[in-house]
């Protein structure tokens, strides 16, 4: 039975209780904790569990922040830092959704959510592959992360504490990336918040950047 499971939801790499009923409707889900308790699987939160051979390089605390709160999208401090527009590495999946603001730790790390309104939420995403050969496959599973231009939006919404030119000194943004990403996609974005006080903030941060 494990090796017919694995081979079918392997390329899921992260799978839920939900899945397991449709692909395996005999199966006695007790062996889910059999597994578990073998090292074979691990459960991550709420009917979710990914498989153990899992590579950190895979993303799959991403792909996991998409799914264990859904809807969400990884944005904010993770995004920055894939981007490369900030320099530090970042040890938490930050995401964005429509439902309350949460925070999770779980056995491939912690996982923050912040709230933000429908109309905010639904546009400036893509999707990227996870890396690994599974994934270029075709078979696995996509990550819905914010594009650039709306990371460093939704950045400046959440972390309303960043207001003078010096606070976004301290910031470090890479001046080459904001160069690149302050285009016309970026402030029809900007247009969609409709909030003035971060119009205010991006206006400083150009200032603070000479942009």
């Amino acid at each position: 039975m494990w090796l017919r499971f694995s081979a079918v939801l392997g390329p899921y790499r992260v799978f839920s209780i939900r899945d397991v009923r449709k692909l395996f409707p005999e199966m006695n889900l007790m062996n889910l904790v059999r597994w578990q308790k073998k090292g074979y699987i691990i459960k991550i939160r709420n009917g979710w569990y990914c498989f153990n051979d899992t590579e950190s390089s895979e993303n799959i605390d991403w792909l996991a922040a998409n799914l264990i709160y859904d809807p969400s999208y990884v944005s904010l401090h993770a995004a920055l830092s894939y981007y490369g527009l900030i320099p530090e590495a970042i040890y938490e999946t930050t995401s964005i959704t429509t439902r309350k603001t949460n925070r999770f730790t779980t056995p491939l790390g912690d996982y923050s959510y912040h709230h933000v309104k429908q109309d905010v939420f639904s546009f400036g995403l893509t999707l990227i592959q996870m890396d690994g050969e599974r994934s270029l496959t075709g078979k696995g599973r996509k990550i819905v992360m914010a594009a650039p231009e709306k990371a460093l939006l939704d950045f400046f919404y959440i972390h309303s504490q960043y207001k003078t030119e010096k606070e976004m000194e301290h910031l470090r943004l890479d001046e080459a990336m904001l160069k690149e990403i302050l285009n016309e996609k970026f402030y029809s974005y900007l247009e969609r918040y409709t909030n003035r006080a971060l119009e205010d903030r991006v206006n400083n941060m150009r200032k603070a950047y000479a942009l």
